[in-house]
């Protein structure tokens, strides 16, 4: 499940502390009303009608029945007939079932809307007319044949919800948090600028410099950075340079000193001598190689994956190696170096001849075609799978097997050669490719190297 944001994980603290306070006001508001009438929870104006019928019925005393209901927002009277209305008229249904159900006995309860509707009322949905800003006629028959007559004065929603002005001025309050999440918004920009930085210089392993924005500690934050990014990539830069000054002076002299070997009168003397001077000028490559890998960004182009698959398949098949390729005729398109590819193609293989005796290269095309980015289709992949038959890897070392230099003593032992660099070297391309790389088990036995990339239209 995709986590937010801080900006919306801000947002929704806001609104949700903004409506919780709404809420406990209006509880809290009804819970006392509900104290002072001792009735429970009922709305203010059907209630208000039920008591005035009440009232004017037992009493008797209809004149200081309307003194006590009339008020700055509800006008009252008792008529001998119903006022005439126009007729089509806009009833407000649910009103008057509160009245009626409060009262008790059956009696029909007119209410309707007086007055003309304000512009956009007349397109009012239904269920929305409780909202309505226009006054409401509440007309009760008496049980004497007289009627109660009241009229609202103030909006609906106030008169009958009973919601005090307070309550609709904490909508504001929205208004408020909008101002005070774009703030916050500008205040993470300098943050989200920071993380893309961060990616960046992790792919590439370039210096980026961030602008200094944003409050005191997030500058304080951003100059950190900047300067650990120019640190990190200075030390790189040495580390390539001095690992390019040792492979050039060593080379030297390996040339000499194969020079001397094919002088050597043994010939199994000189055969065993030539094959550590070769092994040891690829432990050279492969330590370079590394060096340039970890540091130097590589191009990106639009590349057939499986015509660079089929190559490197078809030249080791050619030297005698069992290399066993299915992939289609179909072209299988990622966005990487064509060198980069080559050579994780080429060291996954190599790495299965040397541990397995042979290797069976798959690669296939999976995913989603629902849409498409900048090229690429959403949720595409192209899956490479190499497998061997050798002695597998063990659960706990499935991660570690892609540390450089890092050698399994059951399975990947010095008398293979190599300097346990060609695994290492291909993690690191499938990173910075946006690909995965993972081993697992092959089925009948045997590893299997699995590396999924991004593929494109």
């Amino acid at each position: 499940m995709r986590r937010l944001g801080l900006v919306w994980r801000v947002t929704l603290i806001v609104i949700a502390a903004l409506v919780a306070i709404q809420m406990i006001a209006a509880a809290a508001y009804y819970v006392q009303r509900g104290r002072a009438t001792e009735q429970g929870f009922r709305l203010p104006l059907p209630d208000q009608m039920a008591a005035l019928v009440e009232l004017v019925e037992r009493a008797g005393n209809r004149s200081l029945a309307l003194r006590v209901a009339n008020g700055p927002g509800l006008r009252v009277a008792i008529a001998h007939t119903a006022p005439p209305v126009a007729e089509p008229i806009e009833r407000v249904a649910w009103l008057e079932n509160a009245i009626a159900r409060y009262i008790g006995d059956g009696r029909m309860v007119r209410a309707y809307y007086i007055g003309p509707a304000r512009g956009g009322e007349s397109k009012r949905r239904p269920g929305l007319e409780n909202f309505s800003q226009r006054p409401v006629r509440l007309v009760v028959p008496l049980s004497d044949g007289e009627f109660i007559v009241a009229e609202t004065v103030d909006d609906l929603t106030v008169r009958v919800l009973g919601l005090p002005p307070g309550f609709w001025a904490g909508i504001i309050g929205f208004l408020v948090a909008a101002l005070a999440l774009y703030a916050v918004v500008r205040e993470t920009v300098p943050l989200s600028r920071l993380a893309r930085s961060v990616d960046r210089f992790a792919e590439a392993i370039e210096p980026a410099t961030v602008p200094l924005r944003g409050a005191r500690e997030v500058r304080a934050l951003i100059g950190a950075f900047n300067r650990m990014q120019s640190r990190i990539a200075e030390l790189v830069r040495n580390r390539t340079f001095m690992l390019a000054a040792i492979s050039h002076d060593l080379r030297t002299y390996l040339t000499r000193l194969r020079l001397r070997v094919e002088m050597m009168p043994d010939p199994d003397m000189r055969e065993r001598a030539t094959r550590d001077v070769e092994e040891m000028s690829g432990l050279l490559d492969d330590a370079l190689t590394f060096a340039r890998t970890s540091f130097a960004s590589n191009r990106s182009e639009q590349v057939d994956l499986a015509e660079i698959v089929r190559r490197e398949c078809s030249e080791r098949a050619a030297v005698g190696q069992t290399v066993k390729c299915d992939v289609s005729a179909t072209p299988i398109h990622v966005w990487g170096d064509p060198a980069a590819l080559a050579r994780i193609v080429g060291n996954l293989i190599d790495n299965a001849v040397k541990y397995g005796g042979e290797a069976a290269v798959t690669l296939s095309r999976a995913g989603t075609q629902a849409g498409t980015q900048a090229g690429t289709q959403v949720g595409a992949e192209a899956i490479l799978l190499v497998d061997d038959r050798g002695p597998g890897v063990p659960g706990a070392e499935r991660e570690r097997i892609f540390e450089p230099f890092l050698r399994l003593e059951a399975s990947r032992n010095r008398d293979r050669g190599g300097a346990g660099l060609g695994l290492a070297i291909a993690r690191h391309l499938v990173l910075s490719l946006g690909g995965i790389i993972a081993v697992e088990d092959r089925p009948g036995g045997g590893a299997r190297f699995r590396v999924t990339l991004p593929a494109r239209q």
